[in-house]
């Protein structure tokens, strides 16, 4: 017998509504181009207005975004590079391409991002980088780290895929290292349509790089007298070494994004207050905890995780996720797998030398539980009634 699913995952994290579609519907009719045209400018000088950060430009997705920081940074084969263990694969992939050595940092048991003092202790004299990711909307503290990348010449790379909107102390993700890395995926707080992302940096030579990197390295002709004579356009070498790739993003994804963009903000609001009431619905089951809110940041609130605690009933988080599934139609998830457990990484080299315990026992006891901007009242109150249910049967049986 198959299961009605009432709460699925994953989801669409922000549907457009009519008015939007329609705004979308006119650009489409309006475009003379439909890529690397006005609605991409248009974006990307929103998106940097809204970050208070120099420059920014839409890729074609947050990986690409990553790869351009990574191609920049400076690292090469050999070098340390610093990264959660607990994290989406997209967050290392660069790296392991290189063949720089990884070195897994752990997460902090109450928030799940990383451990500021786990990574201090893994900085050597070869470390040449750190991967900072603002894991489920939550912002790593920010002041510590960015005093660790001062003593010790380090390339900060923030992977905000998960955190449009963020801050620390006031100021959003992804401006404060040399990269921020944002991702517009369909599961994402604003979308471009499925696929999208954003790359920003204050760094002016950064900027003029990136510019030849993302587009198969079509720049200016110096001092070009008509438009056609050489060629429409130059093909470059970004950065000595470095052959070009097509990181673009389409128009009509790009004013998607520009018109999410305009209420990011009331967004992230909506998904913090949904937070606060499921959390604080379920605040009587002890063995359910939820992700620590830091008093120096405001969360994106990407996703609902949260470490489900073995009680004396000796049921398990699986025995929750398969109740909350096969009565309820609730379909739950477990995510992010530390990294070195993966058959990709320990084809690599990577295995776990138990370096990053927490991250390890957070993965094994976790729940994510559906969550996105467009859940209703009813929805909410759906889930919290139901998993209350569910934790107090585990209790009895």
């Amino acid at each position: 017998m198959s299961v009605k699913i009432k709460l699925d995952f994953p989801r669409i994290q922000t549907k457009l509504t009519s008015d939007e579609i329609s705004r979308l519907n006119v650009a489409l009719q309006e475009a003379q181009t439909l890529s690397m045209g006005p609605y991409l400018q248009e974006f990307e000088n929103d998106f940097s207005k809204y970050l208070s950060v120099k420059h920014a430009f839409g890729v074609s997705n947050a990986s690409s975004a990553l790869e351009i920081a990574t191609m920049l940074s400076g690292v090469v084969q050999g070098d340390e590079v610093i990264v959660p263990a607990h994290t989406f694969t997209a967050s290392a992939l660069p790296f392991l391409r290189l063949k720089a050595k990884i070195v897994f940092a752990d997460i902090d048991p109450k928030t799940f991002v990383m451990d500021i003092s786990d990574i201090r202790k893994k900085i050597t004299p070869r470390t040449k980088a750190i991967v900072v990711v603002h894991l489920y909307g939550l912002p790593v503290q920010m002041d510590e780290l960015m005093k660790m990348s001062l003593e010790h010449g380090l390339i900060i790379i923030e992977d905000c895929a998960q955190a449009p909107g963020a801050n620390w102390q006031g100021k959003k993700v992804g401006t404060f290292g040399d990269f921020g890395c944002f991702s517009f995926h369909g599961q994402k707080n604003i979308t471009t349509l499925g696929e999208g992302g954003m790359i920003v940096t204050n760094n002016d030579n950064y900027a003029e790089t990136i510019l030849g990197l993302r587009k198969i390295g079509q720049r200016p002709f110096v001092n070009q007298q008509k438009y056609w004579q050489p060629a429409m356009s130059n093909i470059v070498e970004a950065a000595p070494g470095l052959i070009p790739y097509n990181f673009a993003l389409g128009e009509i994804q790009a004013k998607a994004g520009t018109i999410l963009l305009e209420r990011l903000d009331k967004i992230n609001e909506k998904r913090r207050a949904s937070f606060e009431k499921i959390v604080s619905g379920l605040s009587s089951h002890g063995e359910l905890r939820f992700q620590a809110q830091s008093q120096n940041s405001v969360s994106a609130m990407h996703l609902l995780p949260a470490r489900f605690c073995t009680s004396n009933s000796g049921k398990t988080r699986d025995d929750l996720i398969d109740m909350l599934y096969n009565e309820y139609g609730i379909k739950c998830a477990v995510q992010y797998c530390p990294l070195y457990r993966y058959e990709l990484f320990q084809k690599n080299g990577y295995f776990d030398t138990g370096t990053c315990p927490e991250s390890n026992a957070f993965f094994d006891s976790m729940i994510s539980f559906p969550f996105g901007t467009d859940l209703s009242d009813d929805d909410i109150d759906y889930l919290i009634s139901s998993a209350d249910e569910a934790l107090n049967k585990l209790q009895e049986n």
